[in-house]
């Protein structure tokens, strides 16, 4: 009798077993269907770069790292001990204090004007408690003295001038002096010290810097 019970149990287990099996074989007419998600709920350049080109100065997105080099000195302009004092034009090579962030996120300015945040975190301006023309990096927030354009020669884009709020374009007339004082109308050459030869050293794309780039009024059109 139990010989007998326990065969019985033997068999249904070997029973369920190739049904399970049956029914675990694949069905040739099975389809899986797959979504890329790249491009929908992820912006990024590499996926859709369509996306950047509308933006006016599509260089220079939000948190592209910029550095500046003065034809006349032929030093890099940097941040003094990172940030927190002036902007000299001293530096032969470039590295985290020669720096300079394009931070359009923090406050949208317009699709030419932009805010630049050195090492330290500070962001660079015009120094109003002083002559109003030297150059520091000691708003830890941007305004207006922390306003700048940046005016590219037609012929070589590297070669720049950089517009402060005062209306005036930085000159390195030294090495321990940047001010904000040069008219800006004396050529591109060699000799005039507000012209800059810009290095690009880093740059994002992804949603944020579209939405920033487009501004306000047309970043949903393009959105959506």
């Amino acid at each position: 009798m139990l010989v007998s019970s326990t065969m019985h149990l033997l068999s249904m287990c070997v029973l369920s077993l190739v049904l399970s099996c049956c029914q675990g074989r694949e069905d040739p007419n099975f389809r899986i269907r797959a979504v890329n998600l790249g491009g929908w709920l992820v912006t990024e350049g590499w996926i859709k770069p369509s996306l950047f080109d509308g933006i006016v100065n599509k260089d220079f997105l939000d948190g592209t790292a910029l550095q500046f080099k003065s034809v006349t000195t032929g030093k890099y302009l940097s941040a003094e001990q990172g940030g927190g004092s002036i902007i000299v034009a001293n530096r032969t090579t470039a590295s985290g204090w020669e720096t300079f962030r394009v931070m359009e996120a923090i406050l949208w300015i317009n699709e030419t004007a932009f805010n630049f945040r050195v090492f330290g975190k500070q962001f660079i301006g015009v120094d109003t408690d002083g002559n109003g023309i030297g150059i520091v990096a000691i708003s830890k927030a941007p305004g207006h003295s922390e306003t700048f354009e940046i005016l590219r020669n037609s012929d070589d884009k590297n070669r720049v001038r950089i517009k402060a709020s005062n209306g005036y374009y930085l000159q390195a007339k030294t090495e321990e002096v940047v001010t904000a004082d040069s008219q800006g109308n004396k050529g591109w050459g060699d000799d005039d010290p507000s012209v800059f030869v810009m290095k690009m050293t880093g740059r994002l794309e992804g949603e944020f810097q579209v939405t920033n780039g487009y501004g306000p009024e047309n970043a949903p059109q393009v959105m959506r």
